[in-house]
């Protein structure tokens, strides 16, 4: 007996979907025990996630999928689009939640639209939940293109991974996780289960998608096709290729981290351990301690620079600025024989500091003040012979040069009280 033809069309459907994804695999036992969320665009890409994880979501499971969209306010049509994933979210029985961010208009617009969109997305979580995320084997490819570009080293050239626990940037708490179910599919198999599936108007467009100013624009409308007209599986062998080297890099990791672990004092990285090892991995402990410590991931370029910090005299003051991943800007300094890594924030704190505390107003009659002076101001502290200038102190005390421009002197009746450097008090002497 041959099956209806609404049933064959359900069965065919669902054959598709498990090609896709399959939630009964060990891969999604995190279905049963913790909250699960989808960053929902309502781009193509995302509304095919939502409704194949739909067809196979189980009835027991813990909790409901949640949809998060997040309006960016950078698009004409924004606000059409949030409509559009709400009715999503109501077609499928699903709560959804619009998250209205704000976009700093300097800088990379694409940098700071992804640091909104994430601190938003991780605020609107629950501390173990888990994140889903659209994004494909041609996003791998793409990603992987750009950072050779930047001349990224073998981490940068990973790509995305799959499972991402750990996640330190963006407000994102400890057992936050990000997974992103379809890195293996091609988008060539997203658009053929759309048309197979979905209605043209179950996904929105967005037009600065064909702005091809945009890196990944170039990359996705230039480039790829142009290679995957040559070889049709290139898309797909790329991504294996990925997966590969996302393993084998795994196993680079493991053995650098310890040898890092070994060089720490603190945050603080040792170049009297560091030497021990060999170049190439003096190399991979400095590419880690900047991601760990920065939240940078070095090109090659970068890297050769802080070698030329870490090689120079050891009387030199050492320094490499680059922006890390979050577009903030982070120093390397070397300093008795350490390499230190701070945030330009941190100096600004610091300024911020130093400025109310040389502004400060004492009592009528007080006859006090703080005054700015240069290093070489001869002070005697406390139990000190003789007066010195100030830089030879701070020689003597470690202070690093870095905090040695935010230097004060209280003065009572135009006699040195104490000397405050960056917050810290030191006492002097009267004589």
């Amino acid at each position: 007996m041959s099956l209806r033809p609404n049933v064959t069309k359900d069965l065919c459907r669902l054959a598709t979907v498990k090609q896709l994804l399959d939630l009964t695999s060990p891969n999604w036992t995190f279905i049963a025990e913790r909250p699960v969320y989808l960053a929902l665009s309502g781009g193509k890409d995302s509304v095919v996630l939502l409704d194949v994880l739909m067809q196979q979501w189980p009835s027991n499971a813990a909790y409901p999928l949640t949809l998060l969209h997040v309006n960016h306010h950078l698009q004409a049509l924004s606000s059409s689009w949030a409509e559009h994933c709400v009715a999503l979210a109501t077609r499928y029985g699903l709560p959804c939640s619009v998250l209205d961010v704000s976009v700093a208009a300097t800088g990379n617009i694409e940098a700071n639209a992804r640091e909104a969109r994430y601190r938003a997305l991780f605020s609107a979580m629950a501390d173990n939940g888990v994140l889903l995320l659209g994004q494909h084997a041609n996003d791998q490819v793409e990603t992987l293109f750009l950072n050779l570009k930047r001349g990224a080293g073998s981490q940068g050239l990973t790509g995305m991974p799959a499972w991402q626990t750990q996640i330190s940037r963006f407000g994102a708490q400890p057992s936050m996780t990000i997974s992103r179910p379809l890195l293996e599919i091609t988008q060539a198999q997203i658009d053929s289960y759309a048309q197979e599936t979905l209605k043209v108007s179950d996904w929105v467009e967005d037009p600065s998608n064909q702005d091809t100013h945009y890196d990944r624009n170039f990359l996705r409308h230039e480039v790829l096709p142009i290679l995957s007209q040559r070889w049709p599986q290139w898309i797909n062998k790329v991504a294996q290729s990925m997966q590969v080297l996302s393993q084998e890099q795994a196993l680079l990791l493991d053995a650098t981290n310890e040898k890092l672990t070994s060089c720490l004092r603190g945050d603080e990285l040792s170049l009297n351990e560091l030497v021990h090892f060999s170049q190439p991995w003096q190399t991979q402990i400095l590419r880690l301690f900047a991601q760990r410590h920065a939240q940078a991931l070095l090109t090659q370029a970068q890297l050769v620079s802080l070698e030329q910090v870490i090689d120079a005299k050891s009387d030199a003051k050492g320094q490499l600025t680059v922006v890390n991943q979050l577009g903030q800007m982070v120093h390397f300094f070397r300093y008795q024989a350490h390499l230190y890594c701070v945030f330009q924030t941190t100096l600004d704190d610091a300024q911020v500091r130093f400025n109310q505390q040389a502004s400060r107003q004492f009592a009528q009659g007080e006859n006090m003040s703080y005054q700015a002076v240069p290093l070489s101001y001869k002070i005697k502290p406390n139990d000190a012979g003789q007066h010195k200038p100030i830089k030879q102190w701070y020689q003597a005390w470690s202070i690093p040069p870095w905090w040695r421009p935010f230097t004060l002197i209280l003065q009572h009746n135009s006699h040195d009280e104490l000397l405050w450097c960056n917050g810290v008090e030191y006492n002097l002497s009267k004589d």
